[in-house]
C-alpha cells in the first residue's frame, strides 16, 4: 500500500501479541479468501475420508 497526502499510511504500532501492527483489515480478508479450500481440495478430502471410511470398513452417512 502507498502513502499518499489523501490516505496517509496507518500508523503502526505493535500491541502484547507483536502482529496486532501487521494486520489490518484488507490483509485478514485477503488471508481468509487465500485459505479457502478450492473445488479440487474438497474433492481430495471427499477421496481420502472415503479411503479412510473404507479401511475402517465403514460407510458414509
Amino acid at each position: 500500500m502507498t502513502s499518499s497526502p489523501r490516505h496517509p499510511e496507518p500508523e503502526r504500532s505493535f500491541g502484547r501479541d507483536g502482529s496486532s501492527g501487521l494486520v489490518d483489515a484488507s490483509r485478514a480478508l485477503r488471508a481468509r479468501d487465500v485459505s479457502r479450500p478450492g473445488d479440487a481440495d474438497l474433492a481430495a478430502a471427499e477421496k481420502a475420508a472415503d479411503a479412510a471410511l473404507a479401511r475402517l470398513d465403514r460407510s458414509r452417512r
